[in-house]
């Protein structure tokens, strides 16, 4: 995975899990985010947290970039 810092433009390219450890917290608030979101939308669709979370992380990229609350972004996966 690349990944950029907005403010510094400093690269950083580290590997998936690498990245689940070092952006745990902001995963966090971004997974928190994107279900608001999702729930306020169509609740009727999701059984369960499963299957909500395996949509976040199946567009992990654009998930992270967008519900996330981060100086770094997802360039390149």
């Amino acid at each position: 995975m690349i990944l950029k810092n907005k403010l510094t433009r400093e690269t950083l390219e580290i590997s998936y899990p690498e990245f689940r450890k070092k952006f745990a917290k902001e995963l966090q608030t971004a997974f928190d985010s994107y279900r608001k979101t999702q729930l306020n939308k169509y609740s009727y669709n999701f059984k369960d947290d499963n299957s909500m979370e395996y949509n976040f992380y199946f567009q992990l990229q654009w998930n992270f970039n967008h519900f996330g609350n981060s100086n770094w972004y997802i360039e390149n996966m």
